[in-house]
């Protein structure tokens, strides 16, 4: 299968709107300049085209909304990659203590290398069987991980396992037939990914993973992630809309202006479900107490 990577997209952008709002590397030593990036970045939190910020703010405000400020949470990024995109940016708040998983080696070791040694974090190379569930975990973090799957169904149910009684689930996932989808399917078409490589080589960037070689495999749709959710135990308690615009053709344009960006993240909440390019979602055990209705 040909993979979209989107640490190749910029090429046709403003390099200032895209370099502050996607971090990227593609080697694996973390250079000063590269460092000096990841930490404007994070401080700053810029948003993306694919909703980077916004995803990050969602995972945040649904763990405050499900938590006492003053609790000590435990917390499993699975399928976490160089950790860029979740893991370490949430490690700022040091009530939560973090482990990162993911099965890519090279991810693993730059996400120990970013990381700086935090207290609350750590990483490390395992898959979700590995992990013991007699100490459960108050989050589990699924981000852009399921549609990589042959059997997502079976890693729902893994992520159940390790969920504490009041356990959150987080999933966040690409929308199937969703722009981000129709847009990756017309670059493969016109054959586009060895000029953007051509271009991308002379860039320095940090991609959420350094494993390239993990394509989409699941397209999913809303009822079928509903049926998916129900057959595991889970109940969505709330959802919310990533981006609108965020293929690699879009990208082309929107990623040109911050401007642009931060209005292609907002659009989406104004749209239909439906035509958002990707969707989060906050779940918990149907037996555990529910937080109300969809918000």
């Amino acid at each position: 299968m040909s993979v979209i990577r989107p640490d190749t997209i910029h090429c046709w952008c403003s390099r200032r709107a895209y370099t502050n709002s996607k971090i990227c590397l593609r080697n694996c030593s973390a250079a000063p300049s590269q460092n000096k990036l990841l930490a404007q970045t994070f401080a700053r939190e810029i948003e993306d085209i694919w909703g980077y910020a916004k995803r990050l703010r969602f995972v945040r405000a649904v763990i405050r909304s499900c938590f006492e400020e003053s609790k000590p949470l435990r917390v499993l990024d699975i399928g976490c990659g160089n950790g860029s995109q979740l893991a370490i940016p949430l490690a700022q708040d040091t009530r939560l203590k973090i482990l990162g998983i993911d099965p890519d080696v090279r991810s693993i070791e730059q996400a120990q290398r970013l990381s700086n040694a935090k207290d609350n974090l750590d990483f490390a190379c395992e898959s979700v069987a590995e992990i013991p569930g007699d100490q459960p975990f108050n989050v589990v973090i699924l981000s852009e991980v399921l549609e990589h799957l042959e059997r997502p169904e079976e890693m729902l149910r893994s992520a159940t396992r390790l969920l504490s009684g009041d356990g959150l689930l987080i999933v966040t996932v690409p929308n199937g037939y969703g722009e981000f989808e129709i847009d990756s399917w017309i670059f493969r078409f016109l054959r586009l990914q060895k000029i953007v490589d051509r271009f991308a080589k002379q860039s320095e960037v940090l991609s959420a993973t350094d494993n390239s070689e993990s394509g989409h495999l699941q397209f999913f749709t809303r009822p079928r992630l509903q049926r998916l959710f129900k057959d595991a135990g889970l109940s969505v308690f709330r959802q919310d809309a990533a981006s609108f615009l965020a293929g690699p053709v879009a990208g082309h344009f929107v990623a040109r202006s911050q401007r642009l960006i931060d209005w292609n993240a907002r659009i989406a909440d104004r749209l239909p479900f439906v035509l958002a390019s990707g969707w989060y979602f906050a779940l918990r055990r149907r037996d555990a107490n529910q937080m109300g209705a969809i918000k």
